[in-house]
Order: C-alpha cells, then sequence, then structure tokens
C-alpha cells in the first residue's frame, strides 16, 4: 500500500478516494485535507468522472482532525487548518459531480464532518458515528452547522452535537444521515453499484439535480421554480435527453 496519505483511482466514469492513512485512523492532518482538495480539483477536470465516492482505508471512514498535530499548531496556525477544512467542505459542494461516503468504521469528528459534506452517504453494518467535539470544547466546522440540520433536522442535529454519544450504523439510518446499511464486506461493491447508477445517468442532468438542491436550501420558493424551468429546459435540448424520449416513446408504443 502506498504511503500517500489519500489514494485516488478513476474507472467507469467512478473516482474512488481512499483516505490512507489507517495507522492514524485516517485523521484529517493538514497534508490529506490538502490531498481530498486536490484530489477533488481532479475529478472536476476529467470529464470522464461523473461521481466520486470517499472512503478509508483500515478500520476507520476518519476519525476526525489529527489530535497528534493539532496541539502543535499555533493559534493562527490553527485558524489556517480550520480555514482548510473549510475550503475542502466548499470545493465538494461547488463540485458539479455527486459525491457518495462509503462509511467504514469509525466516522467521527472532522470526519464526521466529511461524510456531511458528500452528498449521499452509505454505511457498513458496523460503523460508529459521533461528535465528541464539544466534550473537548471545540464548535463544529466545515459547514456542519448549515448542513446536517438540512440532513437530520435541527433537533437531532442539536442532538448529536450537543450530547456528543455515539451512534450506530441503524440508528444513522433511522434518523437519515445515512440512506443504506450493509454488511462491511459488501460497502465498496455496493458504494460502486451506486455511483454507477449515477454515473450512467446523463452528466448535465445530474449536475443540475445536485446544484438545483444546493440552490434550494439557499433560495427562496420562487428561485427554486426559476432554476428549475432553466435548468430543466437546459436538459431538455440536449442530444442525448432527445434520444432517451424517443426511444422511451418508441418502447411506449410497442407495448
Amino acid at each position: 500500500m502506498s504511503d500517500e496519505p489519500l489514494l485516488y483511482h478513476s474507472s467507469d466514469g467512478v473516482a474512488l478516494l481512499r483516505l490512507n492513512r489507517p495507522e492514524a485512523l485516517n485523521a484529517l492532518n493538514r497534508a490529506l485535507t490538502g490531498a481530498l482538495i486536490a484530489a477533488v480539483e481532479r475529478a472536476r477536470r476529467d470529464e470522464a468522472v461523473r461521481c466520486l465516492i470517499i472512503t478509508g482505508n483500515g478500520r476507520a471512514f476518519c476519525a476526525g482532525g489529527d489530535l497528534k498535530e493539532m496541539p502543535t499548531l499555533s493559534p493562527a496556525e490553527f485558524r489556517e487548518y480550520i480555514l482548510l477544512l473549510q475550503r475542502l467542505s466548499a470545493e465538494m459542494r461547488r463540485l458539479a459531480k455527486p459525491i457518495v461516503a462509503a462509511v467504514n468504521g469509525y466516522c467521527l469528528a472532522g470526519g464526521f464532518e466529511l461524510a456531511v459534506s458528500c452528498d449521499l452517504r452509505i454505511a457498513a453494518e458496523g460503523a460508529v458515528f459521533g461528535l465528541p467535539d464539544t466534550a473537548l470544547g471545540i464548535s463544529p466546522t466545515s459547514g456542519m452547522t448549515y448542513l446536517l440540520p438540512r440532513i437530520v433536522g435541527m433537533g437531532w442535529a442539536k442532538h448529536l452535537t450537543l450530547v456528543g454519544e455515539s451512534i450506530d450504523a441503524a440508528m444513522a439510518e433511522r434518523i437519515g444521515l445515512v440512506t443504506q446499511v450493509v454488511p462491511a464486506a459488501e460497502l465498496e461493491r455496493r458504494a460502486r453499484e451506486l455511483a454507477g447508477k449515477i454515473a450512467a445517468h446523463p452528466p448535465l442532468g445530474v449536475r443540475h439535480v445536485k446544484q438545483g438542491f444546493d440552490l434550494a436550501a439557499d433560495a427562496t420558493f420562487g428561485a427554486a421554480l426559476t432554476y428549475e424551468t432553466e435548468a430543466e429546459t437546459a436538459c431538455f435540448a440536449t442530444d442525448e435527453v432527445q434520444a432517451a424520449l424517443r426511444a422511451f416513446a418508441n418502447r411506449k408504443k410497442g407495448s
């Protein structure tokens, strides 16, 4: 296994980003965070990539910030580290291609925030989710105060953050944090299947689905309607959609 902090592999329209600091439970130090930002930009430039998967090597998806590195930082350096984490979250949100978190093992603190920054989350049966930051006197970052209530609702967002207790994969599915729980041995295969289905869709439509939901979260209902009109019209005009509509119409006639 490479000693690079992040492994990147692309095939069949899907880019797999594997956090590769298993000895540190894939903790997010500055090197790994920077590598994730570079990988998102790489996927953005690659027209062959239509969907991304983020997962972890070893026993954890990501156990959070690197608690060995953090105490060595000055307040100014710590602020720069937080800004780096927030840049990663912003780049993931701006990416027009969906990102699937395949959560294996521990998903804690900054790792929890990384998963929340993804568009979809599936989890292995043994996955553990938690936000122990509050007990350390640390507040959320990476846009989690904005993103988490939009996923699980304000009540659960505050509960998870303020109480700080961990939850298992079944509870994560029950509150809507993840959409699927699968056997650990099948996690990567199931994530690839899910990402492959997304990658097989016409990319313009997928881009407008992701961007449309993100815009609507910040906008009025009227602004969302306006965006949907323009996006749907742009999709309708593509050759790919026209061919799909004709094929569907012909199939209906023959049935």
